[in-house]
């Protein structure tokens, strides 16, 4: 099965963003490789992107025309997509994943567990809680005999959520991301070695990249990119450091099996 992880730059404007999500999804398709993406996976904030921190955030909600958008696209090309952005539902927001599949239908798939309440040396603070509720559920969806465990961003850091979806035996873990700089520098490939590595499952974790400039040009804020492929042995297979764009990766379930036959992890947990 091919994926395509997808690379964004987004800002605080909805049309603009949607805008550059088709366009980077047309082109790739267009490039008429023999075998198609069956999955396009985007970045966290891939629809809106709040880039002053305790400023406004536009939650969408499941009638919202971007996802007409982004169904008839799926419909037409017959690909699934993969999306993390602000989600208004039951009147709470969420940081939320949206799976649309390739019959055009939207379901969100997942809700961020571990929201982002930091203080990094010589930065302002970020309060993802003072603006979303946290989700409760680790969830799994499965797309061509494929089973994916969801995780957005931070919750990279949490091992036990990643343990669940160990549990079950998940072929791919995704983790779309905006991770800042300096904790991407210190803290993101190797967290994401991590989690393929414990989990004997791709990992794969699209991210936002570079200078993010407000619409209307007076603010800006910076994240890592990076956007990374790791086996299920914990071996990158792919990294994009900067620019928005489109790389493929290739999943192989005999892949999957051979690691966990060397490594039966699975027959070997006592912990529960």
């Amino acid at each position: 099965m091919r994926v395509t992880l997808v690379q964004l730059n987004s800002i605080d404007d909805i049309q603009t963003n949607l805008d550059q999500i088709i366009n980077l999804m047309k082109s790739h398709l267009h490039l008429g490789k023999e075998n198609q993406t069956r999955l396009f996976v985007l970045p966290e904030n891939s629809l809106y992107f709040r880039l002053i921190e305790g400023g406004e955030i536009k939650a969408l909600e499941a009638s919202d025309q971007a996802f007409r958008v982004l169904e008839a696209f799926a419909l037409k090309h017959k690909v699934n997509i993969h999306l993390t952005t602000a989600i208004k539902e039951s009147g709470h927001v969420y940081n939320a994943s949206v799976l649309i599949s390739d019959s055009g239908i939207s379901t969100v798939v997942y809700k961020k567990i571990h929201l982002f309440d930091i203080k990094l040396e010589g930065q302002k603070p970020v309060r993802e809680s003072d603006f979303f509720k946290n989700g409760s559920e680790v969830t799994e969806f499965e797309i061509d005999g494929f089973k994916f465990g969801s995780s957005i961003c931070y919750d990279i850091r949490f091992a036990e959520l990643y343990l669940q979806h160990a549990k079950k035996q998940v072929d791919v873990i995704l983790i779309p991301a905006a991770f800042l700089v300096k904790t991407g520098q210190a803290h993101w490939e190797v967290l994401n070695r991590a989690r393929a590595i414990e989990s004997q499952a791709y990992v794969l974790s699209p991210g936002q990249v570079g200078n993010h400039q407000t619409i209307d040009g007076q603010h800006s804020r910076q994240t890592y990119g990076h956007s990374i492929a790791v086996n299920p042995w914990g071996e990158v297979i792919h990294c994009q450091a900067t620019g928005v764009g489109c790389f493929d990766v290739d999943l192989d379930k005999e892949k999957i099996r051979s690691v966990r036959t060397q490594i039966p992890m699975h027959n070997h947990r006592r912990l529960k």
